[in-house]
């Protein structure tokens, strides 16, 4: 619990259920989708816990929220711990007053004391959440002009999303994410709440069946607008010449639609259709990151890292002692007989010293490192960041929007 008795406001977490009622009700007021858009999200999440509600008050009013959606996100075979951060909201007579961000320091101590490594927002106020320690990471999204007609495939059908076809989508997710870094991992009481959420009932979700085998799913928002997002779009190895197929089915669905737009790892079927296509590349400023515990990263990455490095023709049979610095926290990587070990304190004479903002490094966790721009680092120095970070083929899915 954080307090300011200058001004008698109490920031805490665990609302009792008339509270988060009154949390409903601000955020009724402030956001435009309306109190059932936050309290289906809630309500029908079966691994909800009030912990992770935090709200300020003022005077005993409740007048402030910020909510921390859980979620598990890959780095290649890692997994990390992240704090997703949603529903902020001010009721407006007590705007200007600091709440926010009293509620978000107070939960960057939380999530420290709670195991989590990173933490994520989706925001357009950059400014504002930057003064708490999120940095923007800018992604890119490309859209392509909406194709006029396509020729049937007669080995595919197009069949629409029932919930008896959950265990088939869930099967195309994990084999299409498989180590996919900036992925959700979706375990079974994840999906089964995913379709019941608010972010699912914001598209229309269509199924590619062939031999009575579902092979691939796509995700297109419900907007009756010039330009509509795909939200997701997976499939099997086997389905890679029906992706188009699939694509144009979802286009028919927005007939207002001029421009289809996607978020796209290259190694993805569509983003070479995308490019033979002229695809135009939009920025997209939205997400936010700030790293919580960078120990507990670099723990849980130590076996992703250790490959990495394994795999590498330059690296693979040096020894190294790398001192990485980020903000105020060190780490040092001692790497030696093909075997790396993370630790908070140095063993051995002599470190590569390998200095990173947060901004940077979780790029290079989520993206990989690239050497353009950074001239500051040296040969030695770019060699051991491109070993540990290698470009990533990473995508974060719409539907997992918070």
């Amino acid at each position: 619990m954080t307090t300011a008795p200058d001004k008698n406001i109490i920031v805490t977490n665990q609302p009792t259920r008339e509270q988060l009622e009154k949390i409903y009700d601000i955020l009724d007021e402030c956001f435009s989708v309306g109190r059932v858009f936050f309290q289906e999200r809630l309500d029908l999440d079966s691994t909800y816990d009030p912990e992770t509600t935090w709200f300020a008050m003022v005077d005993g009013e409740i007048a402030a929220n910020v909510q921390i959606f859980p979620l598990s996100i890959r780095v290649g075979q890692a997994i990390l711990k992240t704090g997703a951060m949603g529903s902020v909201g001010t009721a407006p007579n007590y705007r200007g007053m600091g709440l926010t961000h009293k509620i978000l320091h107070a939960q960057t101590d939380y999530m420290k004391e709670t195991n989590y490594d990173i933490s994520l927002l989706l925001a357009s106020k950059h400014a504002f959440y930057e003064k708490v320690g999120w940095e923007l990471i800018p992604e890119t999204a490309y859209a392509i002009e909406k194709q006029a007609s396509f020729e049937q495939q007669s080995s595919y059908d197009i069949v629409p999303f029932e919930p008896r076809y959950l265990d088939d989508i869930r099967f195309i997710y994990e084999q299409f994410n498989q180590n996919r870094t900036y992925t959700v991992v979706r375990n079974e009481a994840y999906w089964n709440d995913l379709i019941n959420w608010p972010e699912w009932k914001k598209a229309d979700c269509l199924l590619l069946r062939r031999n009575k085998k579902i092979v691939a799913y796509g995700m297109i928002e419900k907007k009756d607008t010039e330009q509509v997002f795909i939200n997701e779009f997976m499939y099997l190895n086997e389905a890679v010449d029906g992706v188009e197929h699939l694509f144009h089915a979802l286009c028919q669905l927005r007939p207002s639609a001029k421009q289809i737009l996607a978020m796209l790892p290259e190694d993805h079927k569509l983003y070479s259709f995308y490019q033979q296509h002229q695809a135009q590349s939009i920025p997209i400023n939205q997400a936010m990151w700030k790293m919580i515990n960078l120990h507990s990263t670099f723990e849980k990455l130590q076996p992703e890292l250790e490959h990495r490095l394994n795999v590498n023709s330059l690296m693979a049979d040096q020894e190294l002692y790398i001192a990485l610095q980020c903000g105020e926290d060190h780490i040092y990587l001692d790497y030696k007989q093909k075997r790396l070990s993370v630790s908070n304190v140095s063993h051995a004479e002599s470190y590569v010293e390998v200095e990173a903002d947060e901004r940077n490094l979780i790029t290079y966790l989520m993206f990989g490192y690239n050497a353009a721009g950074r001239a500051k680092d040296s040969a030695e120095q770019a060699a051991i960041l491109q070993a540990l970070f290698p470009k990533q083929q990473a995508v974060f899915y719409l539907t997992d929007k918070f």
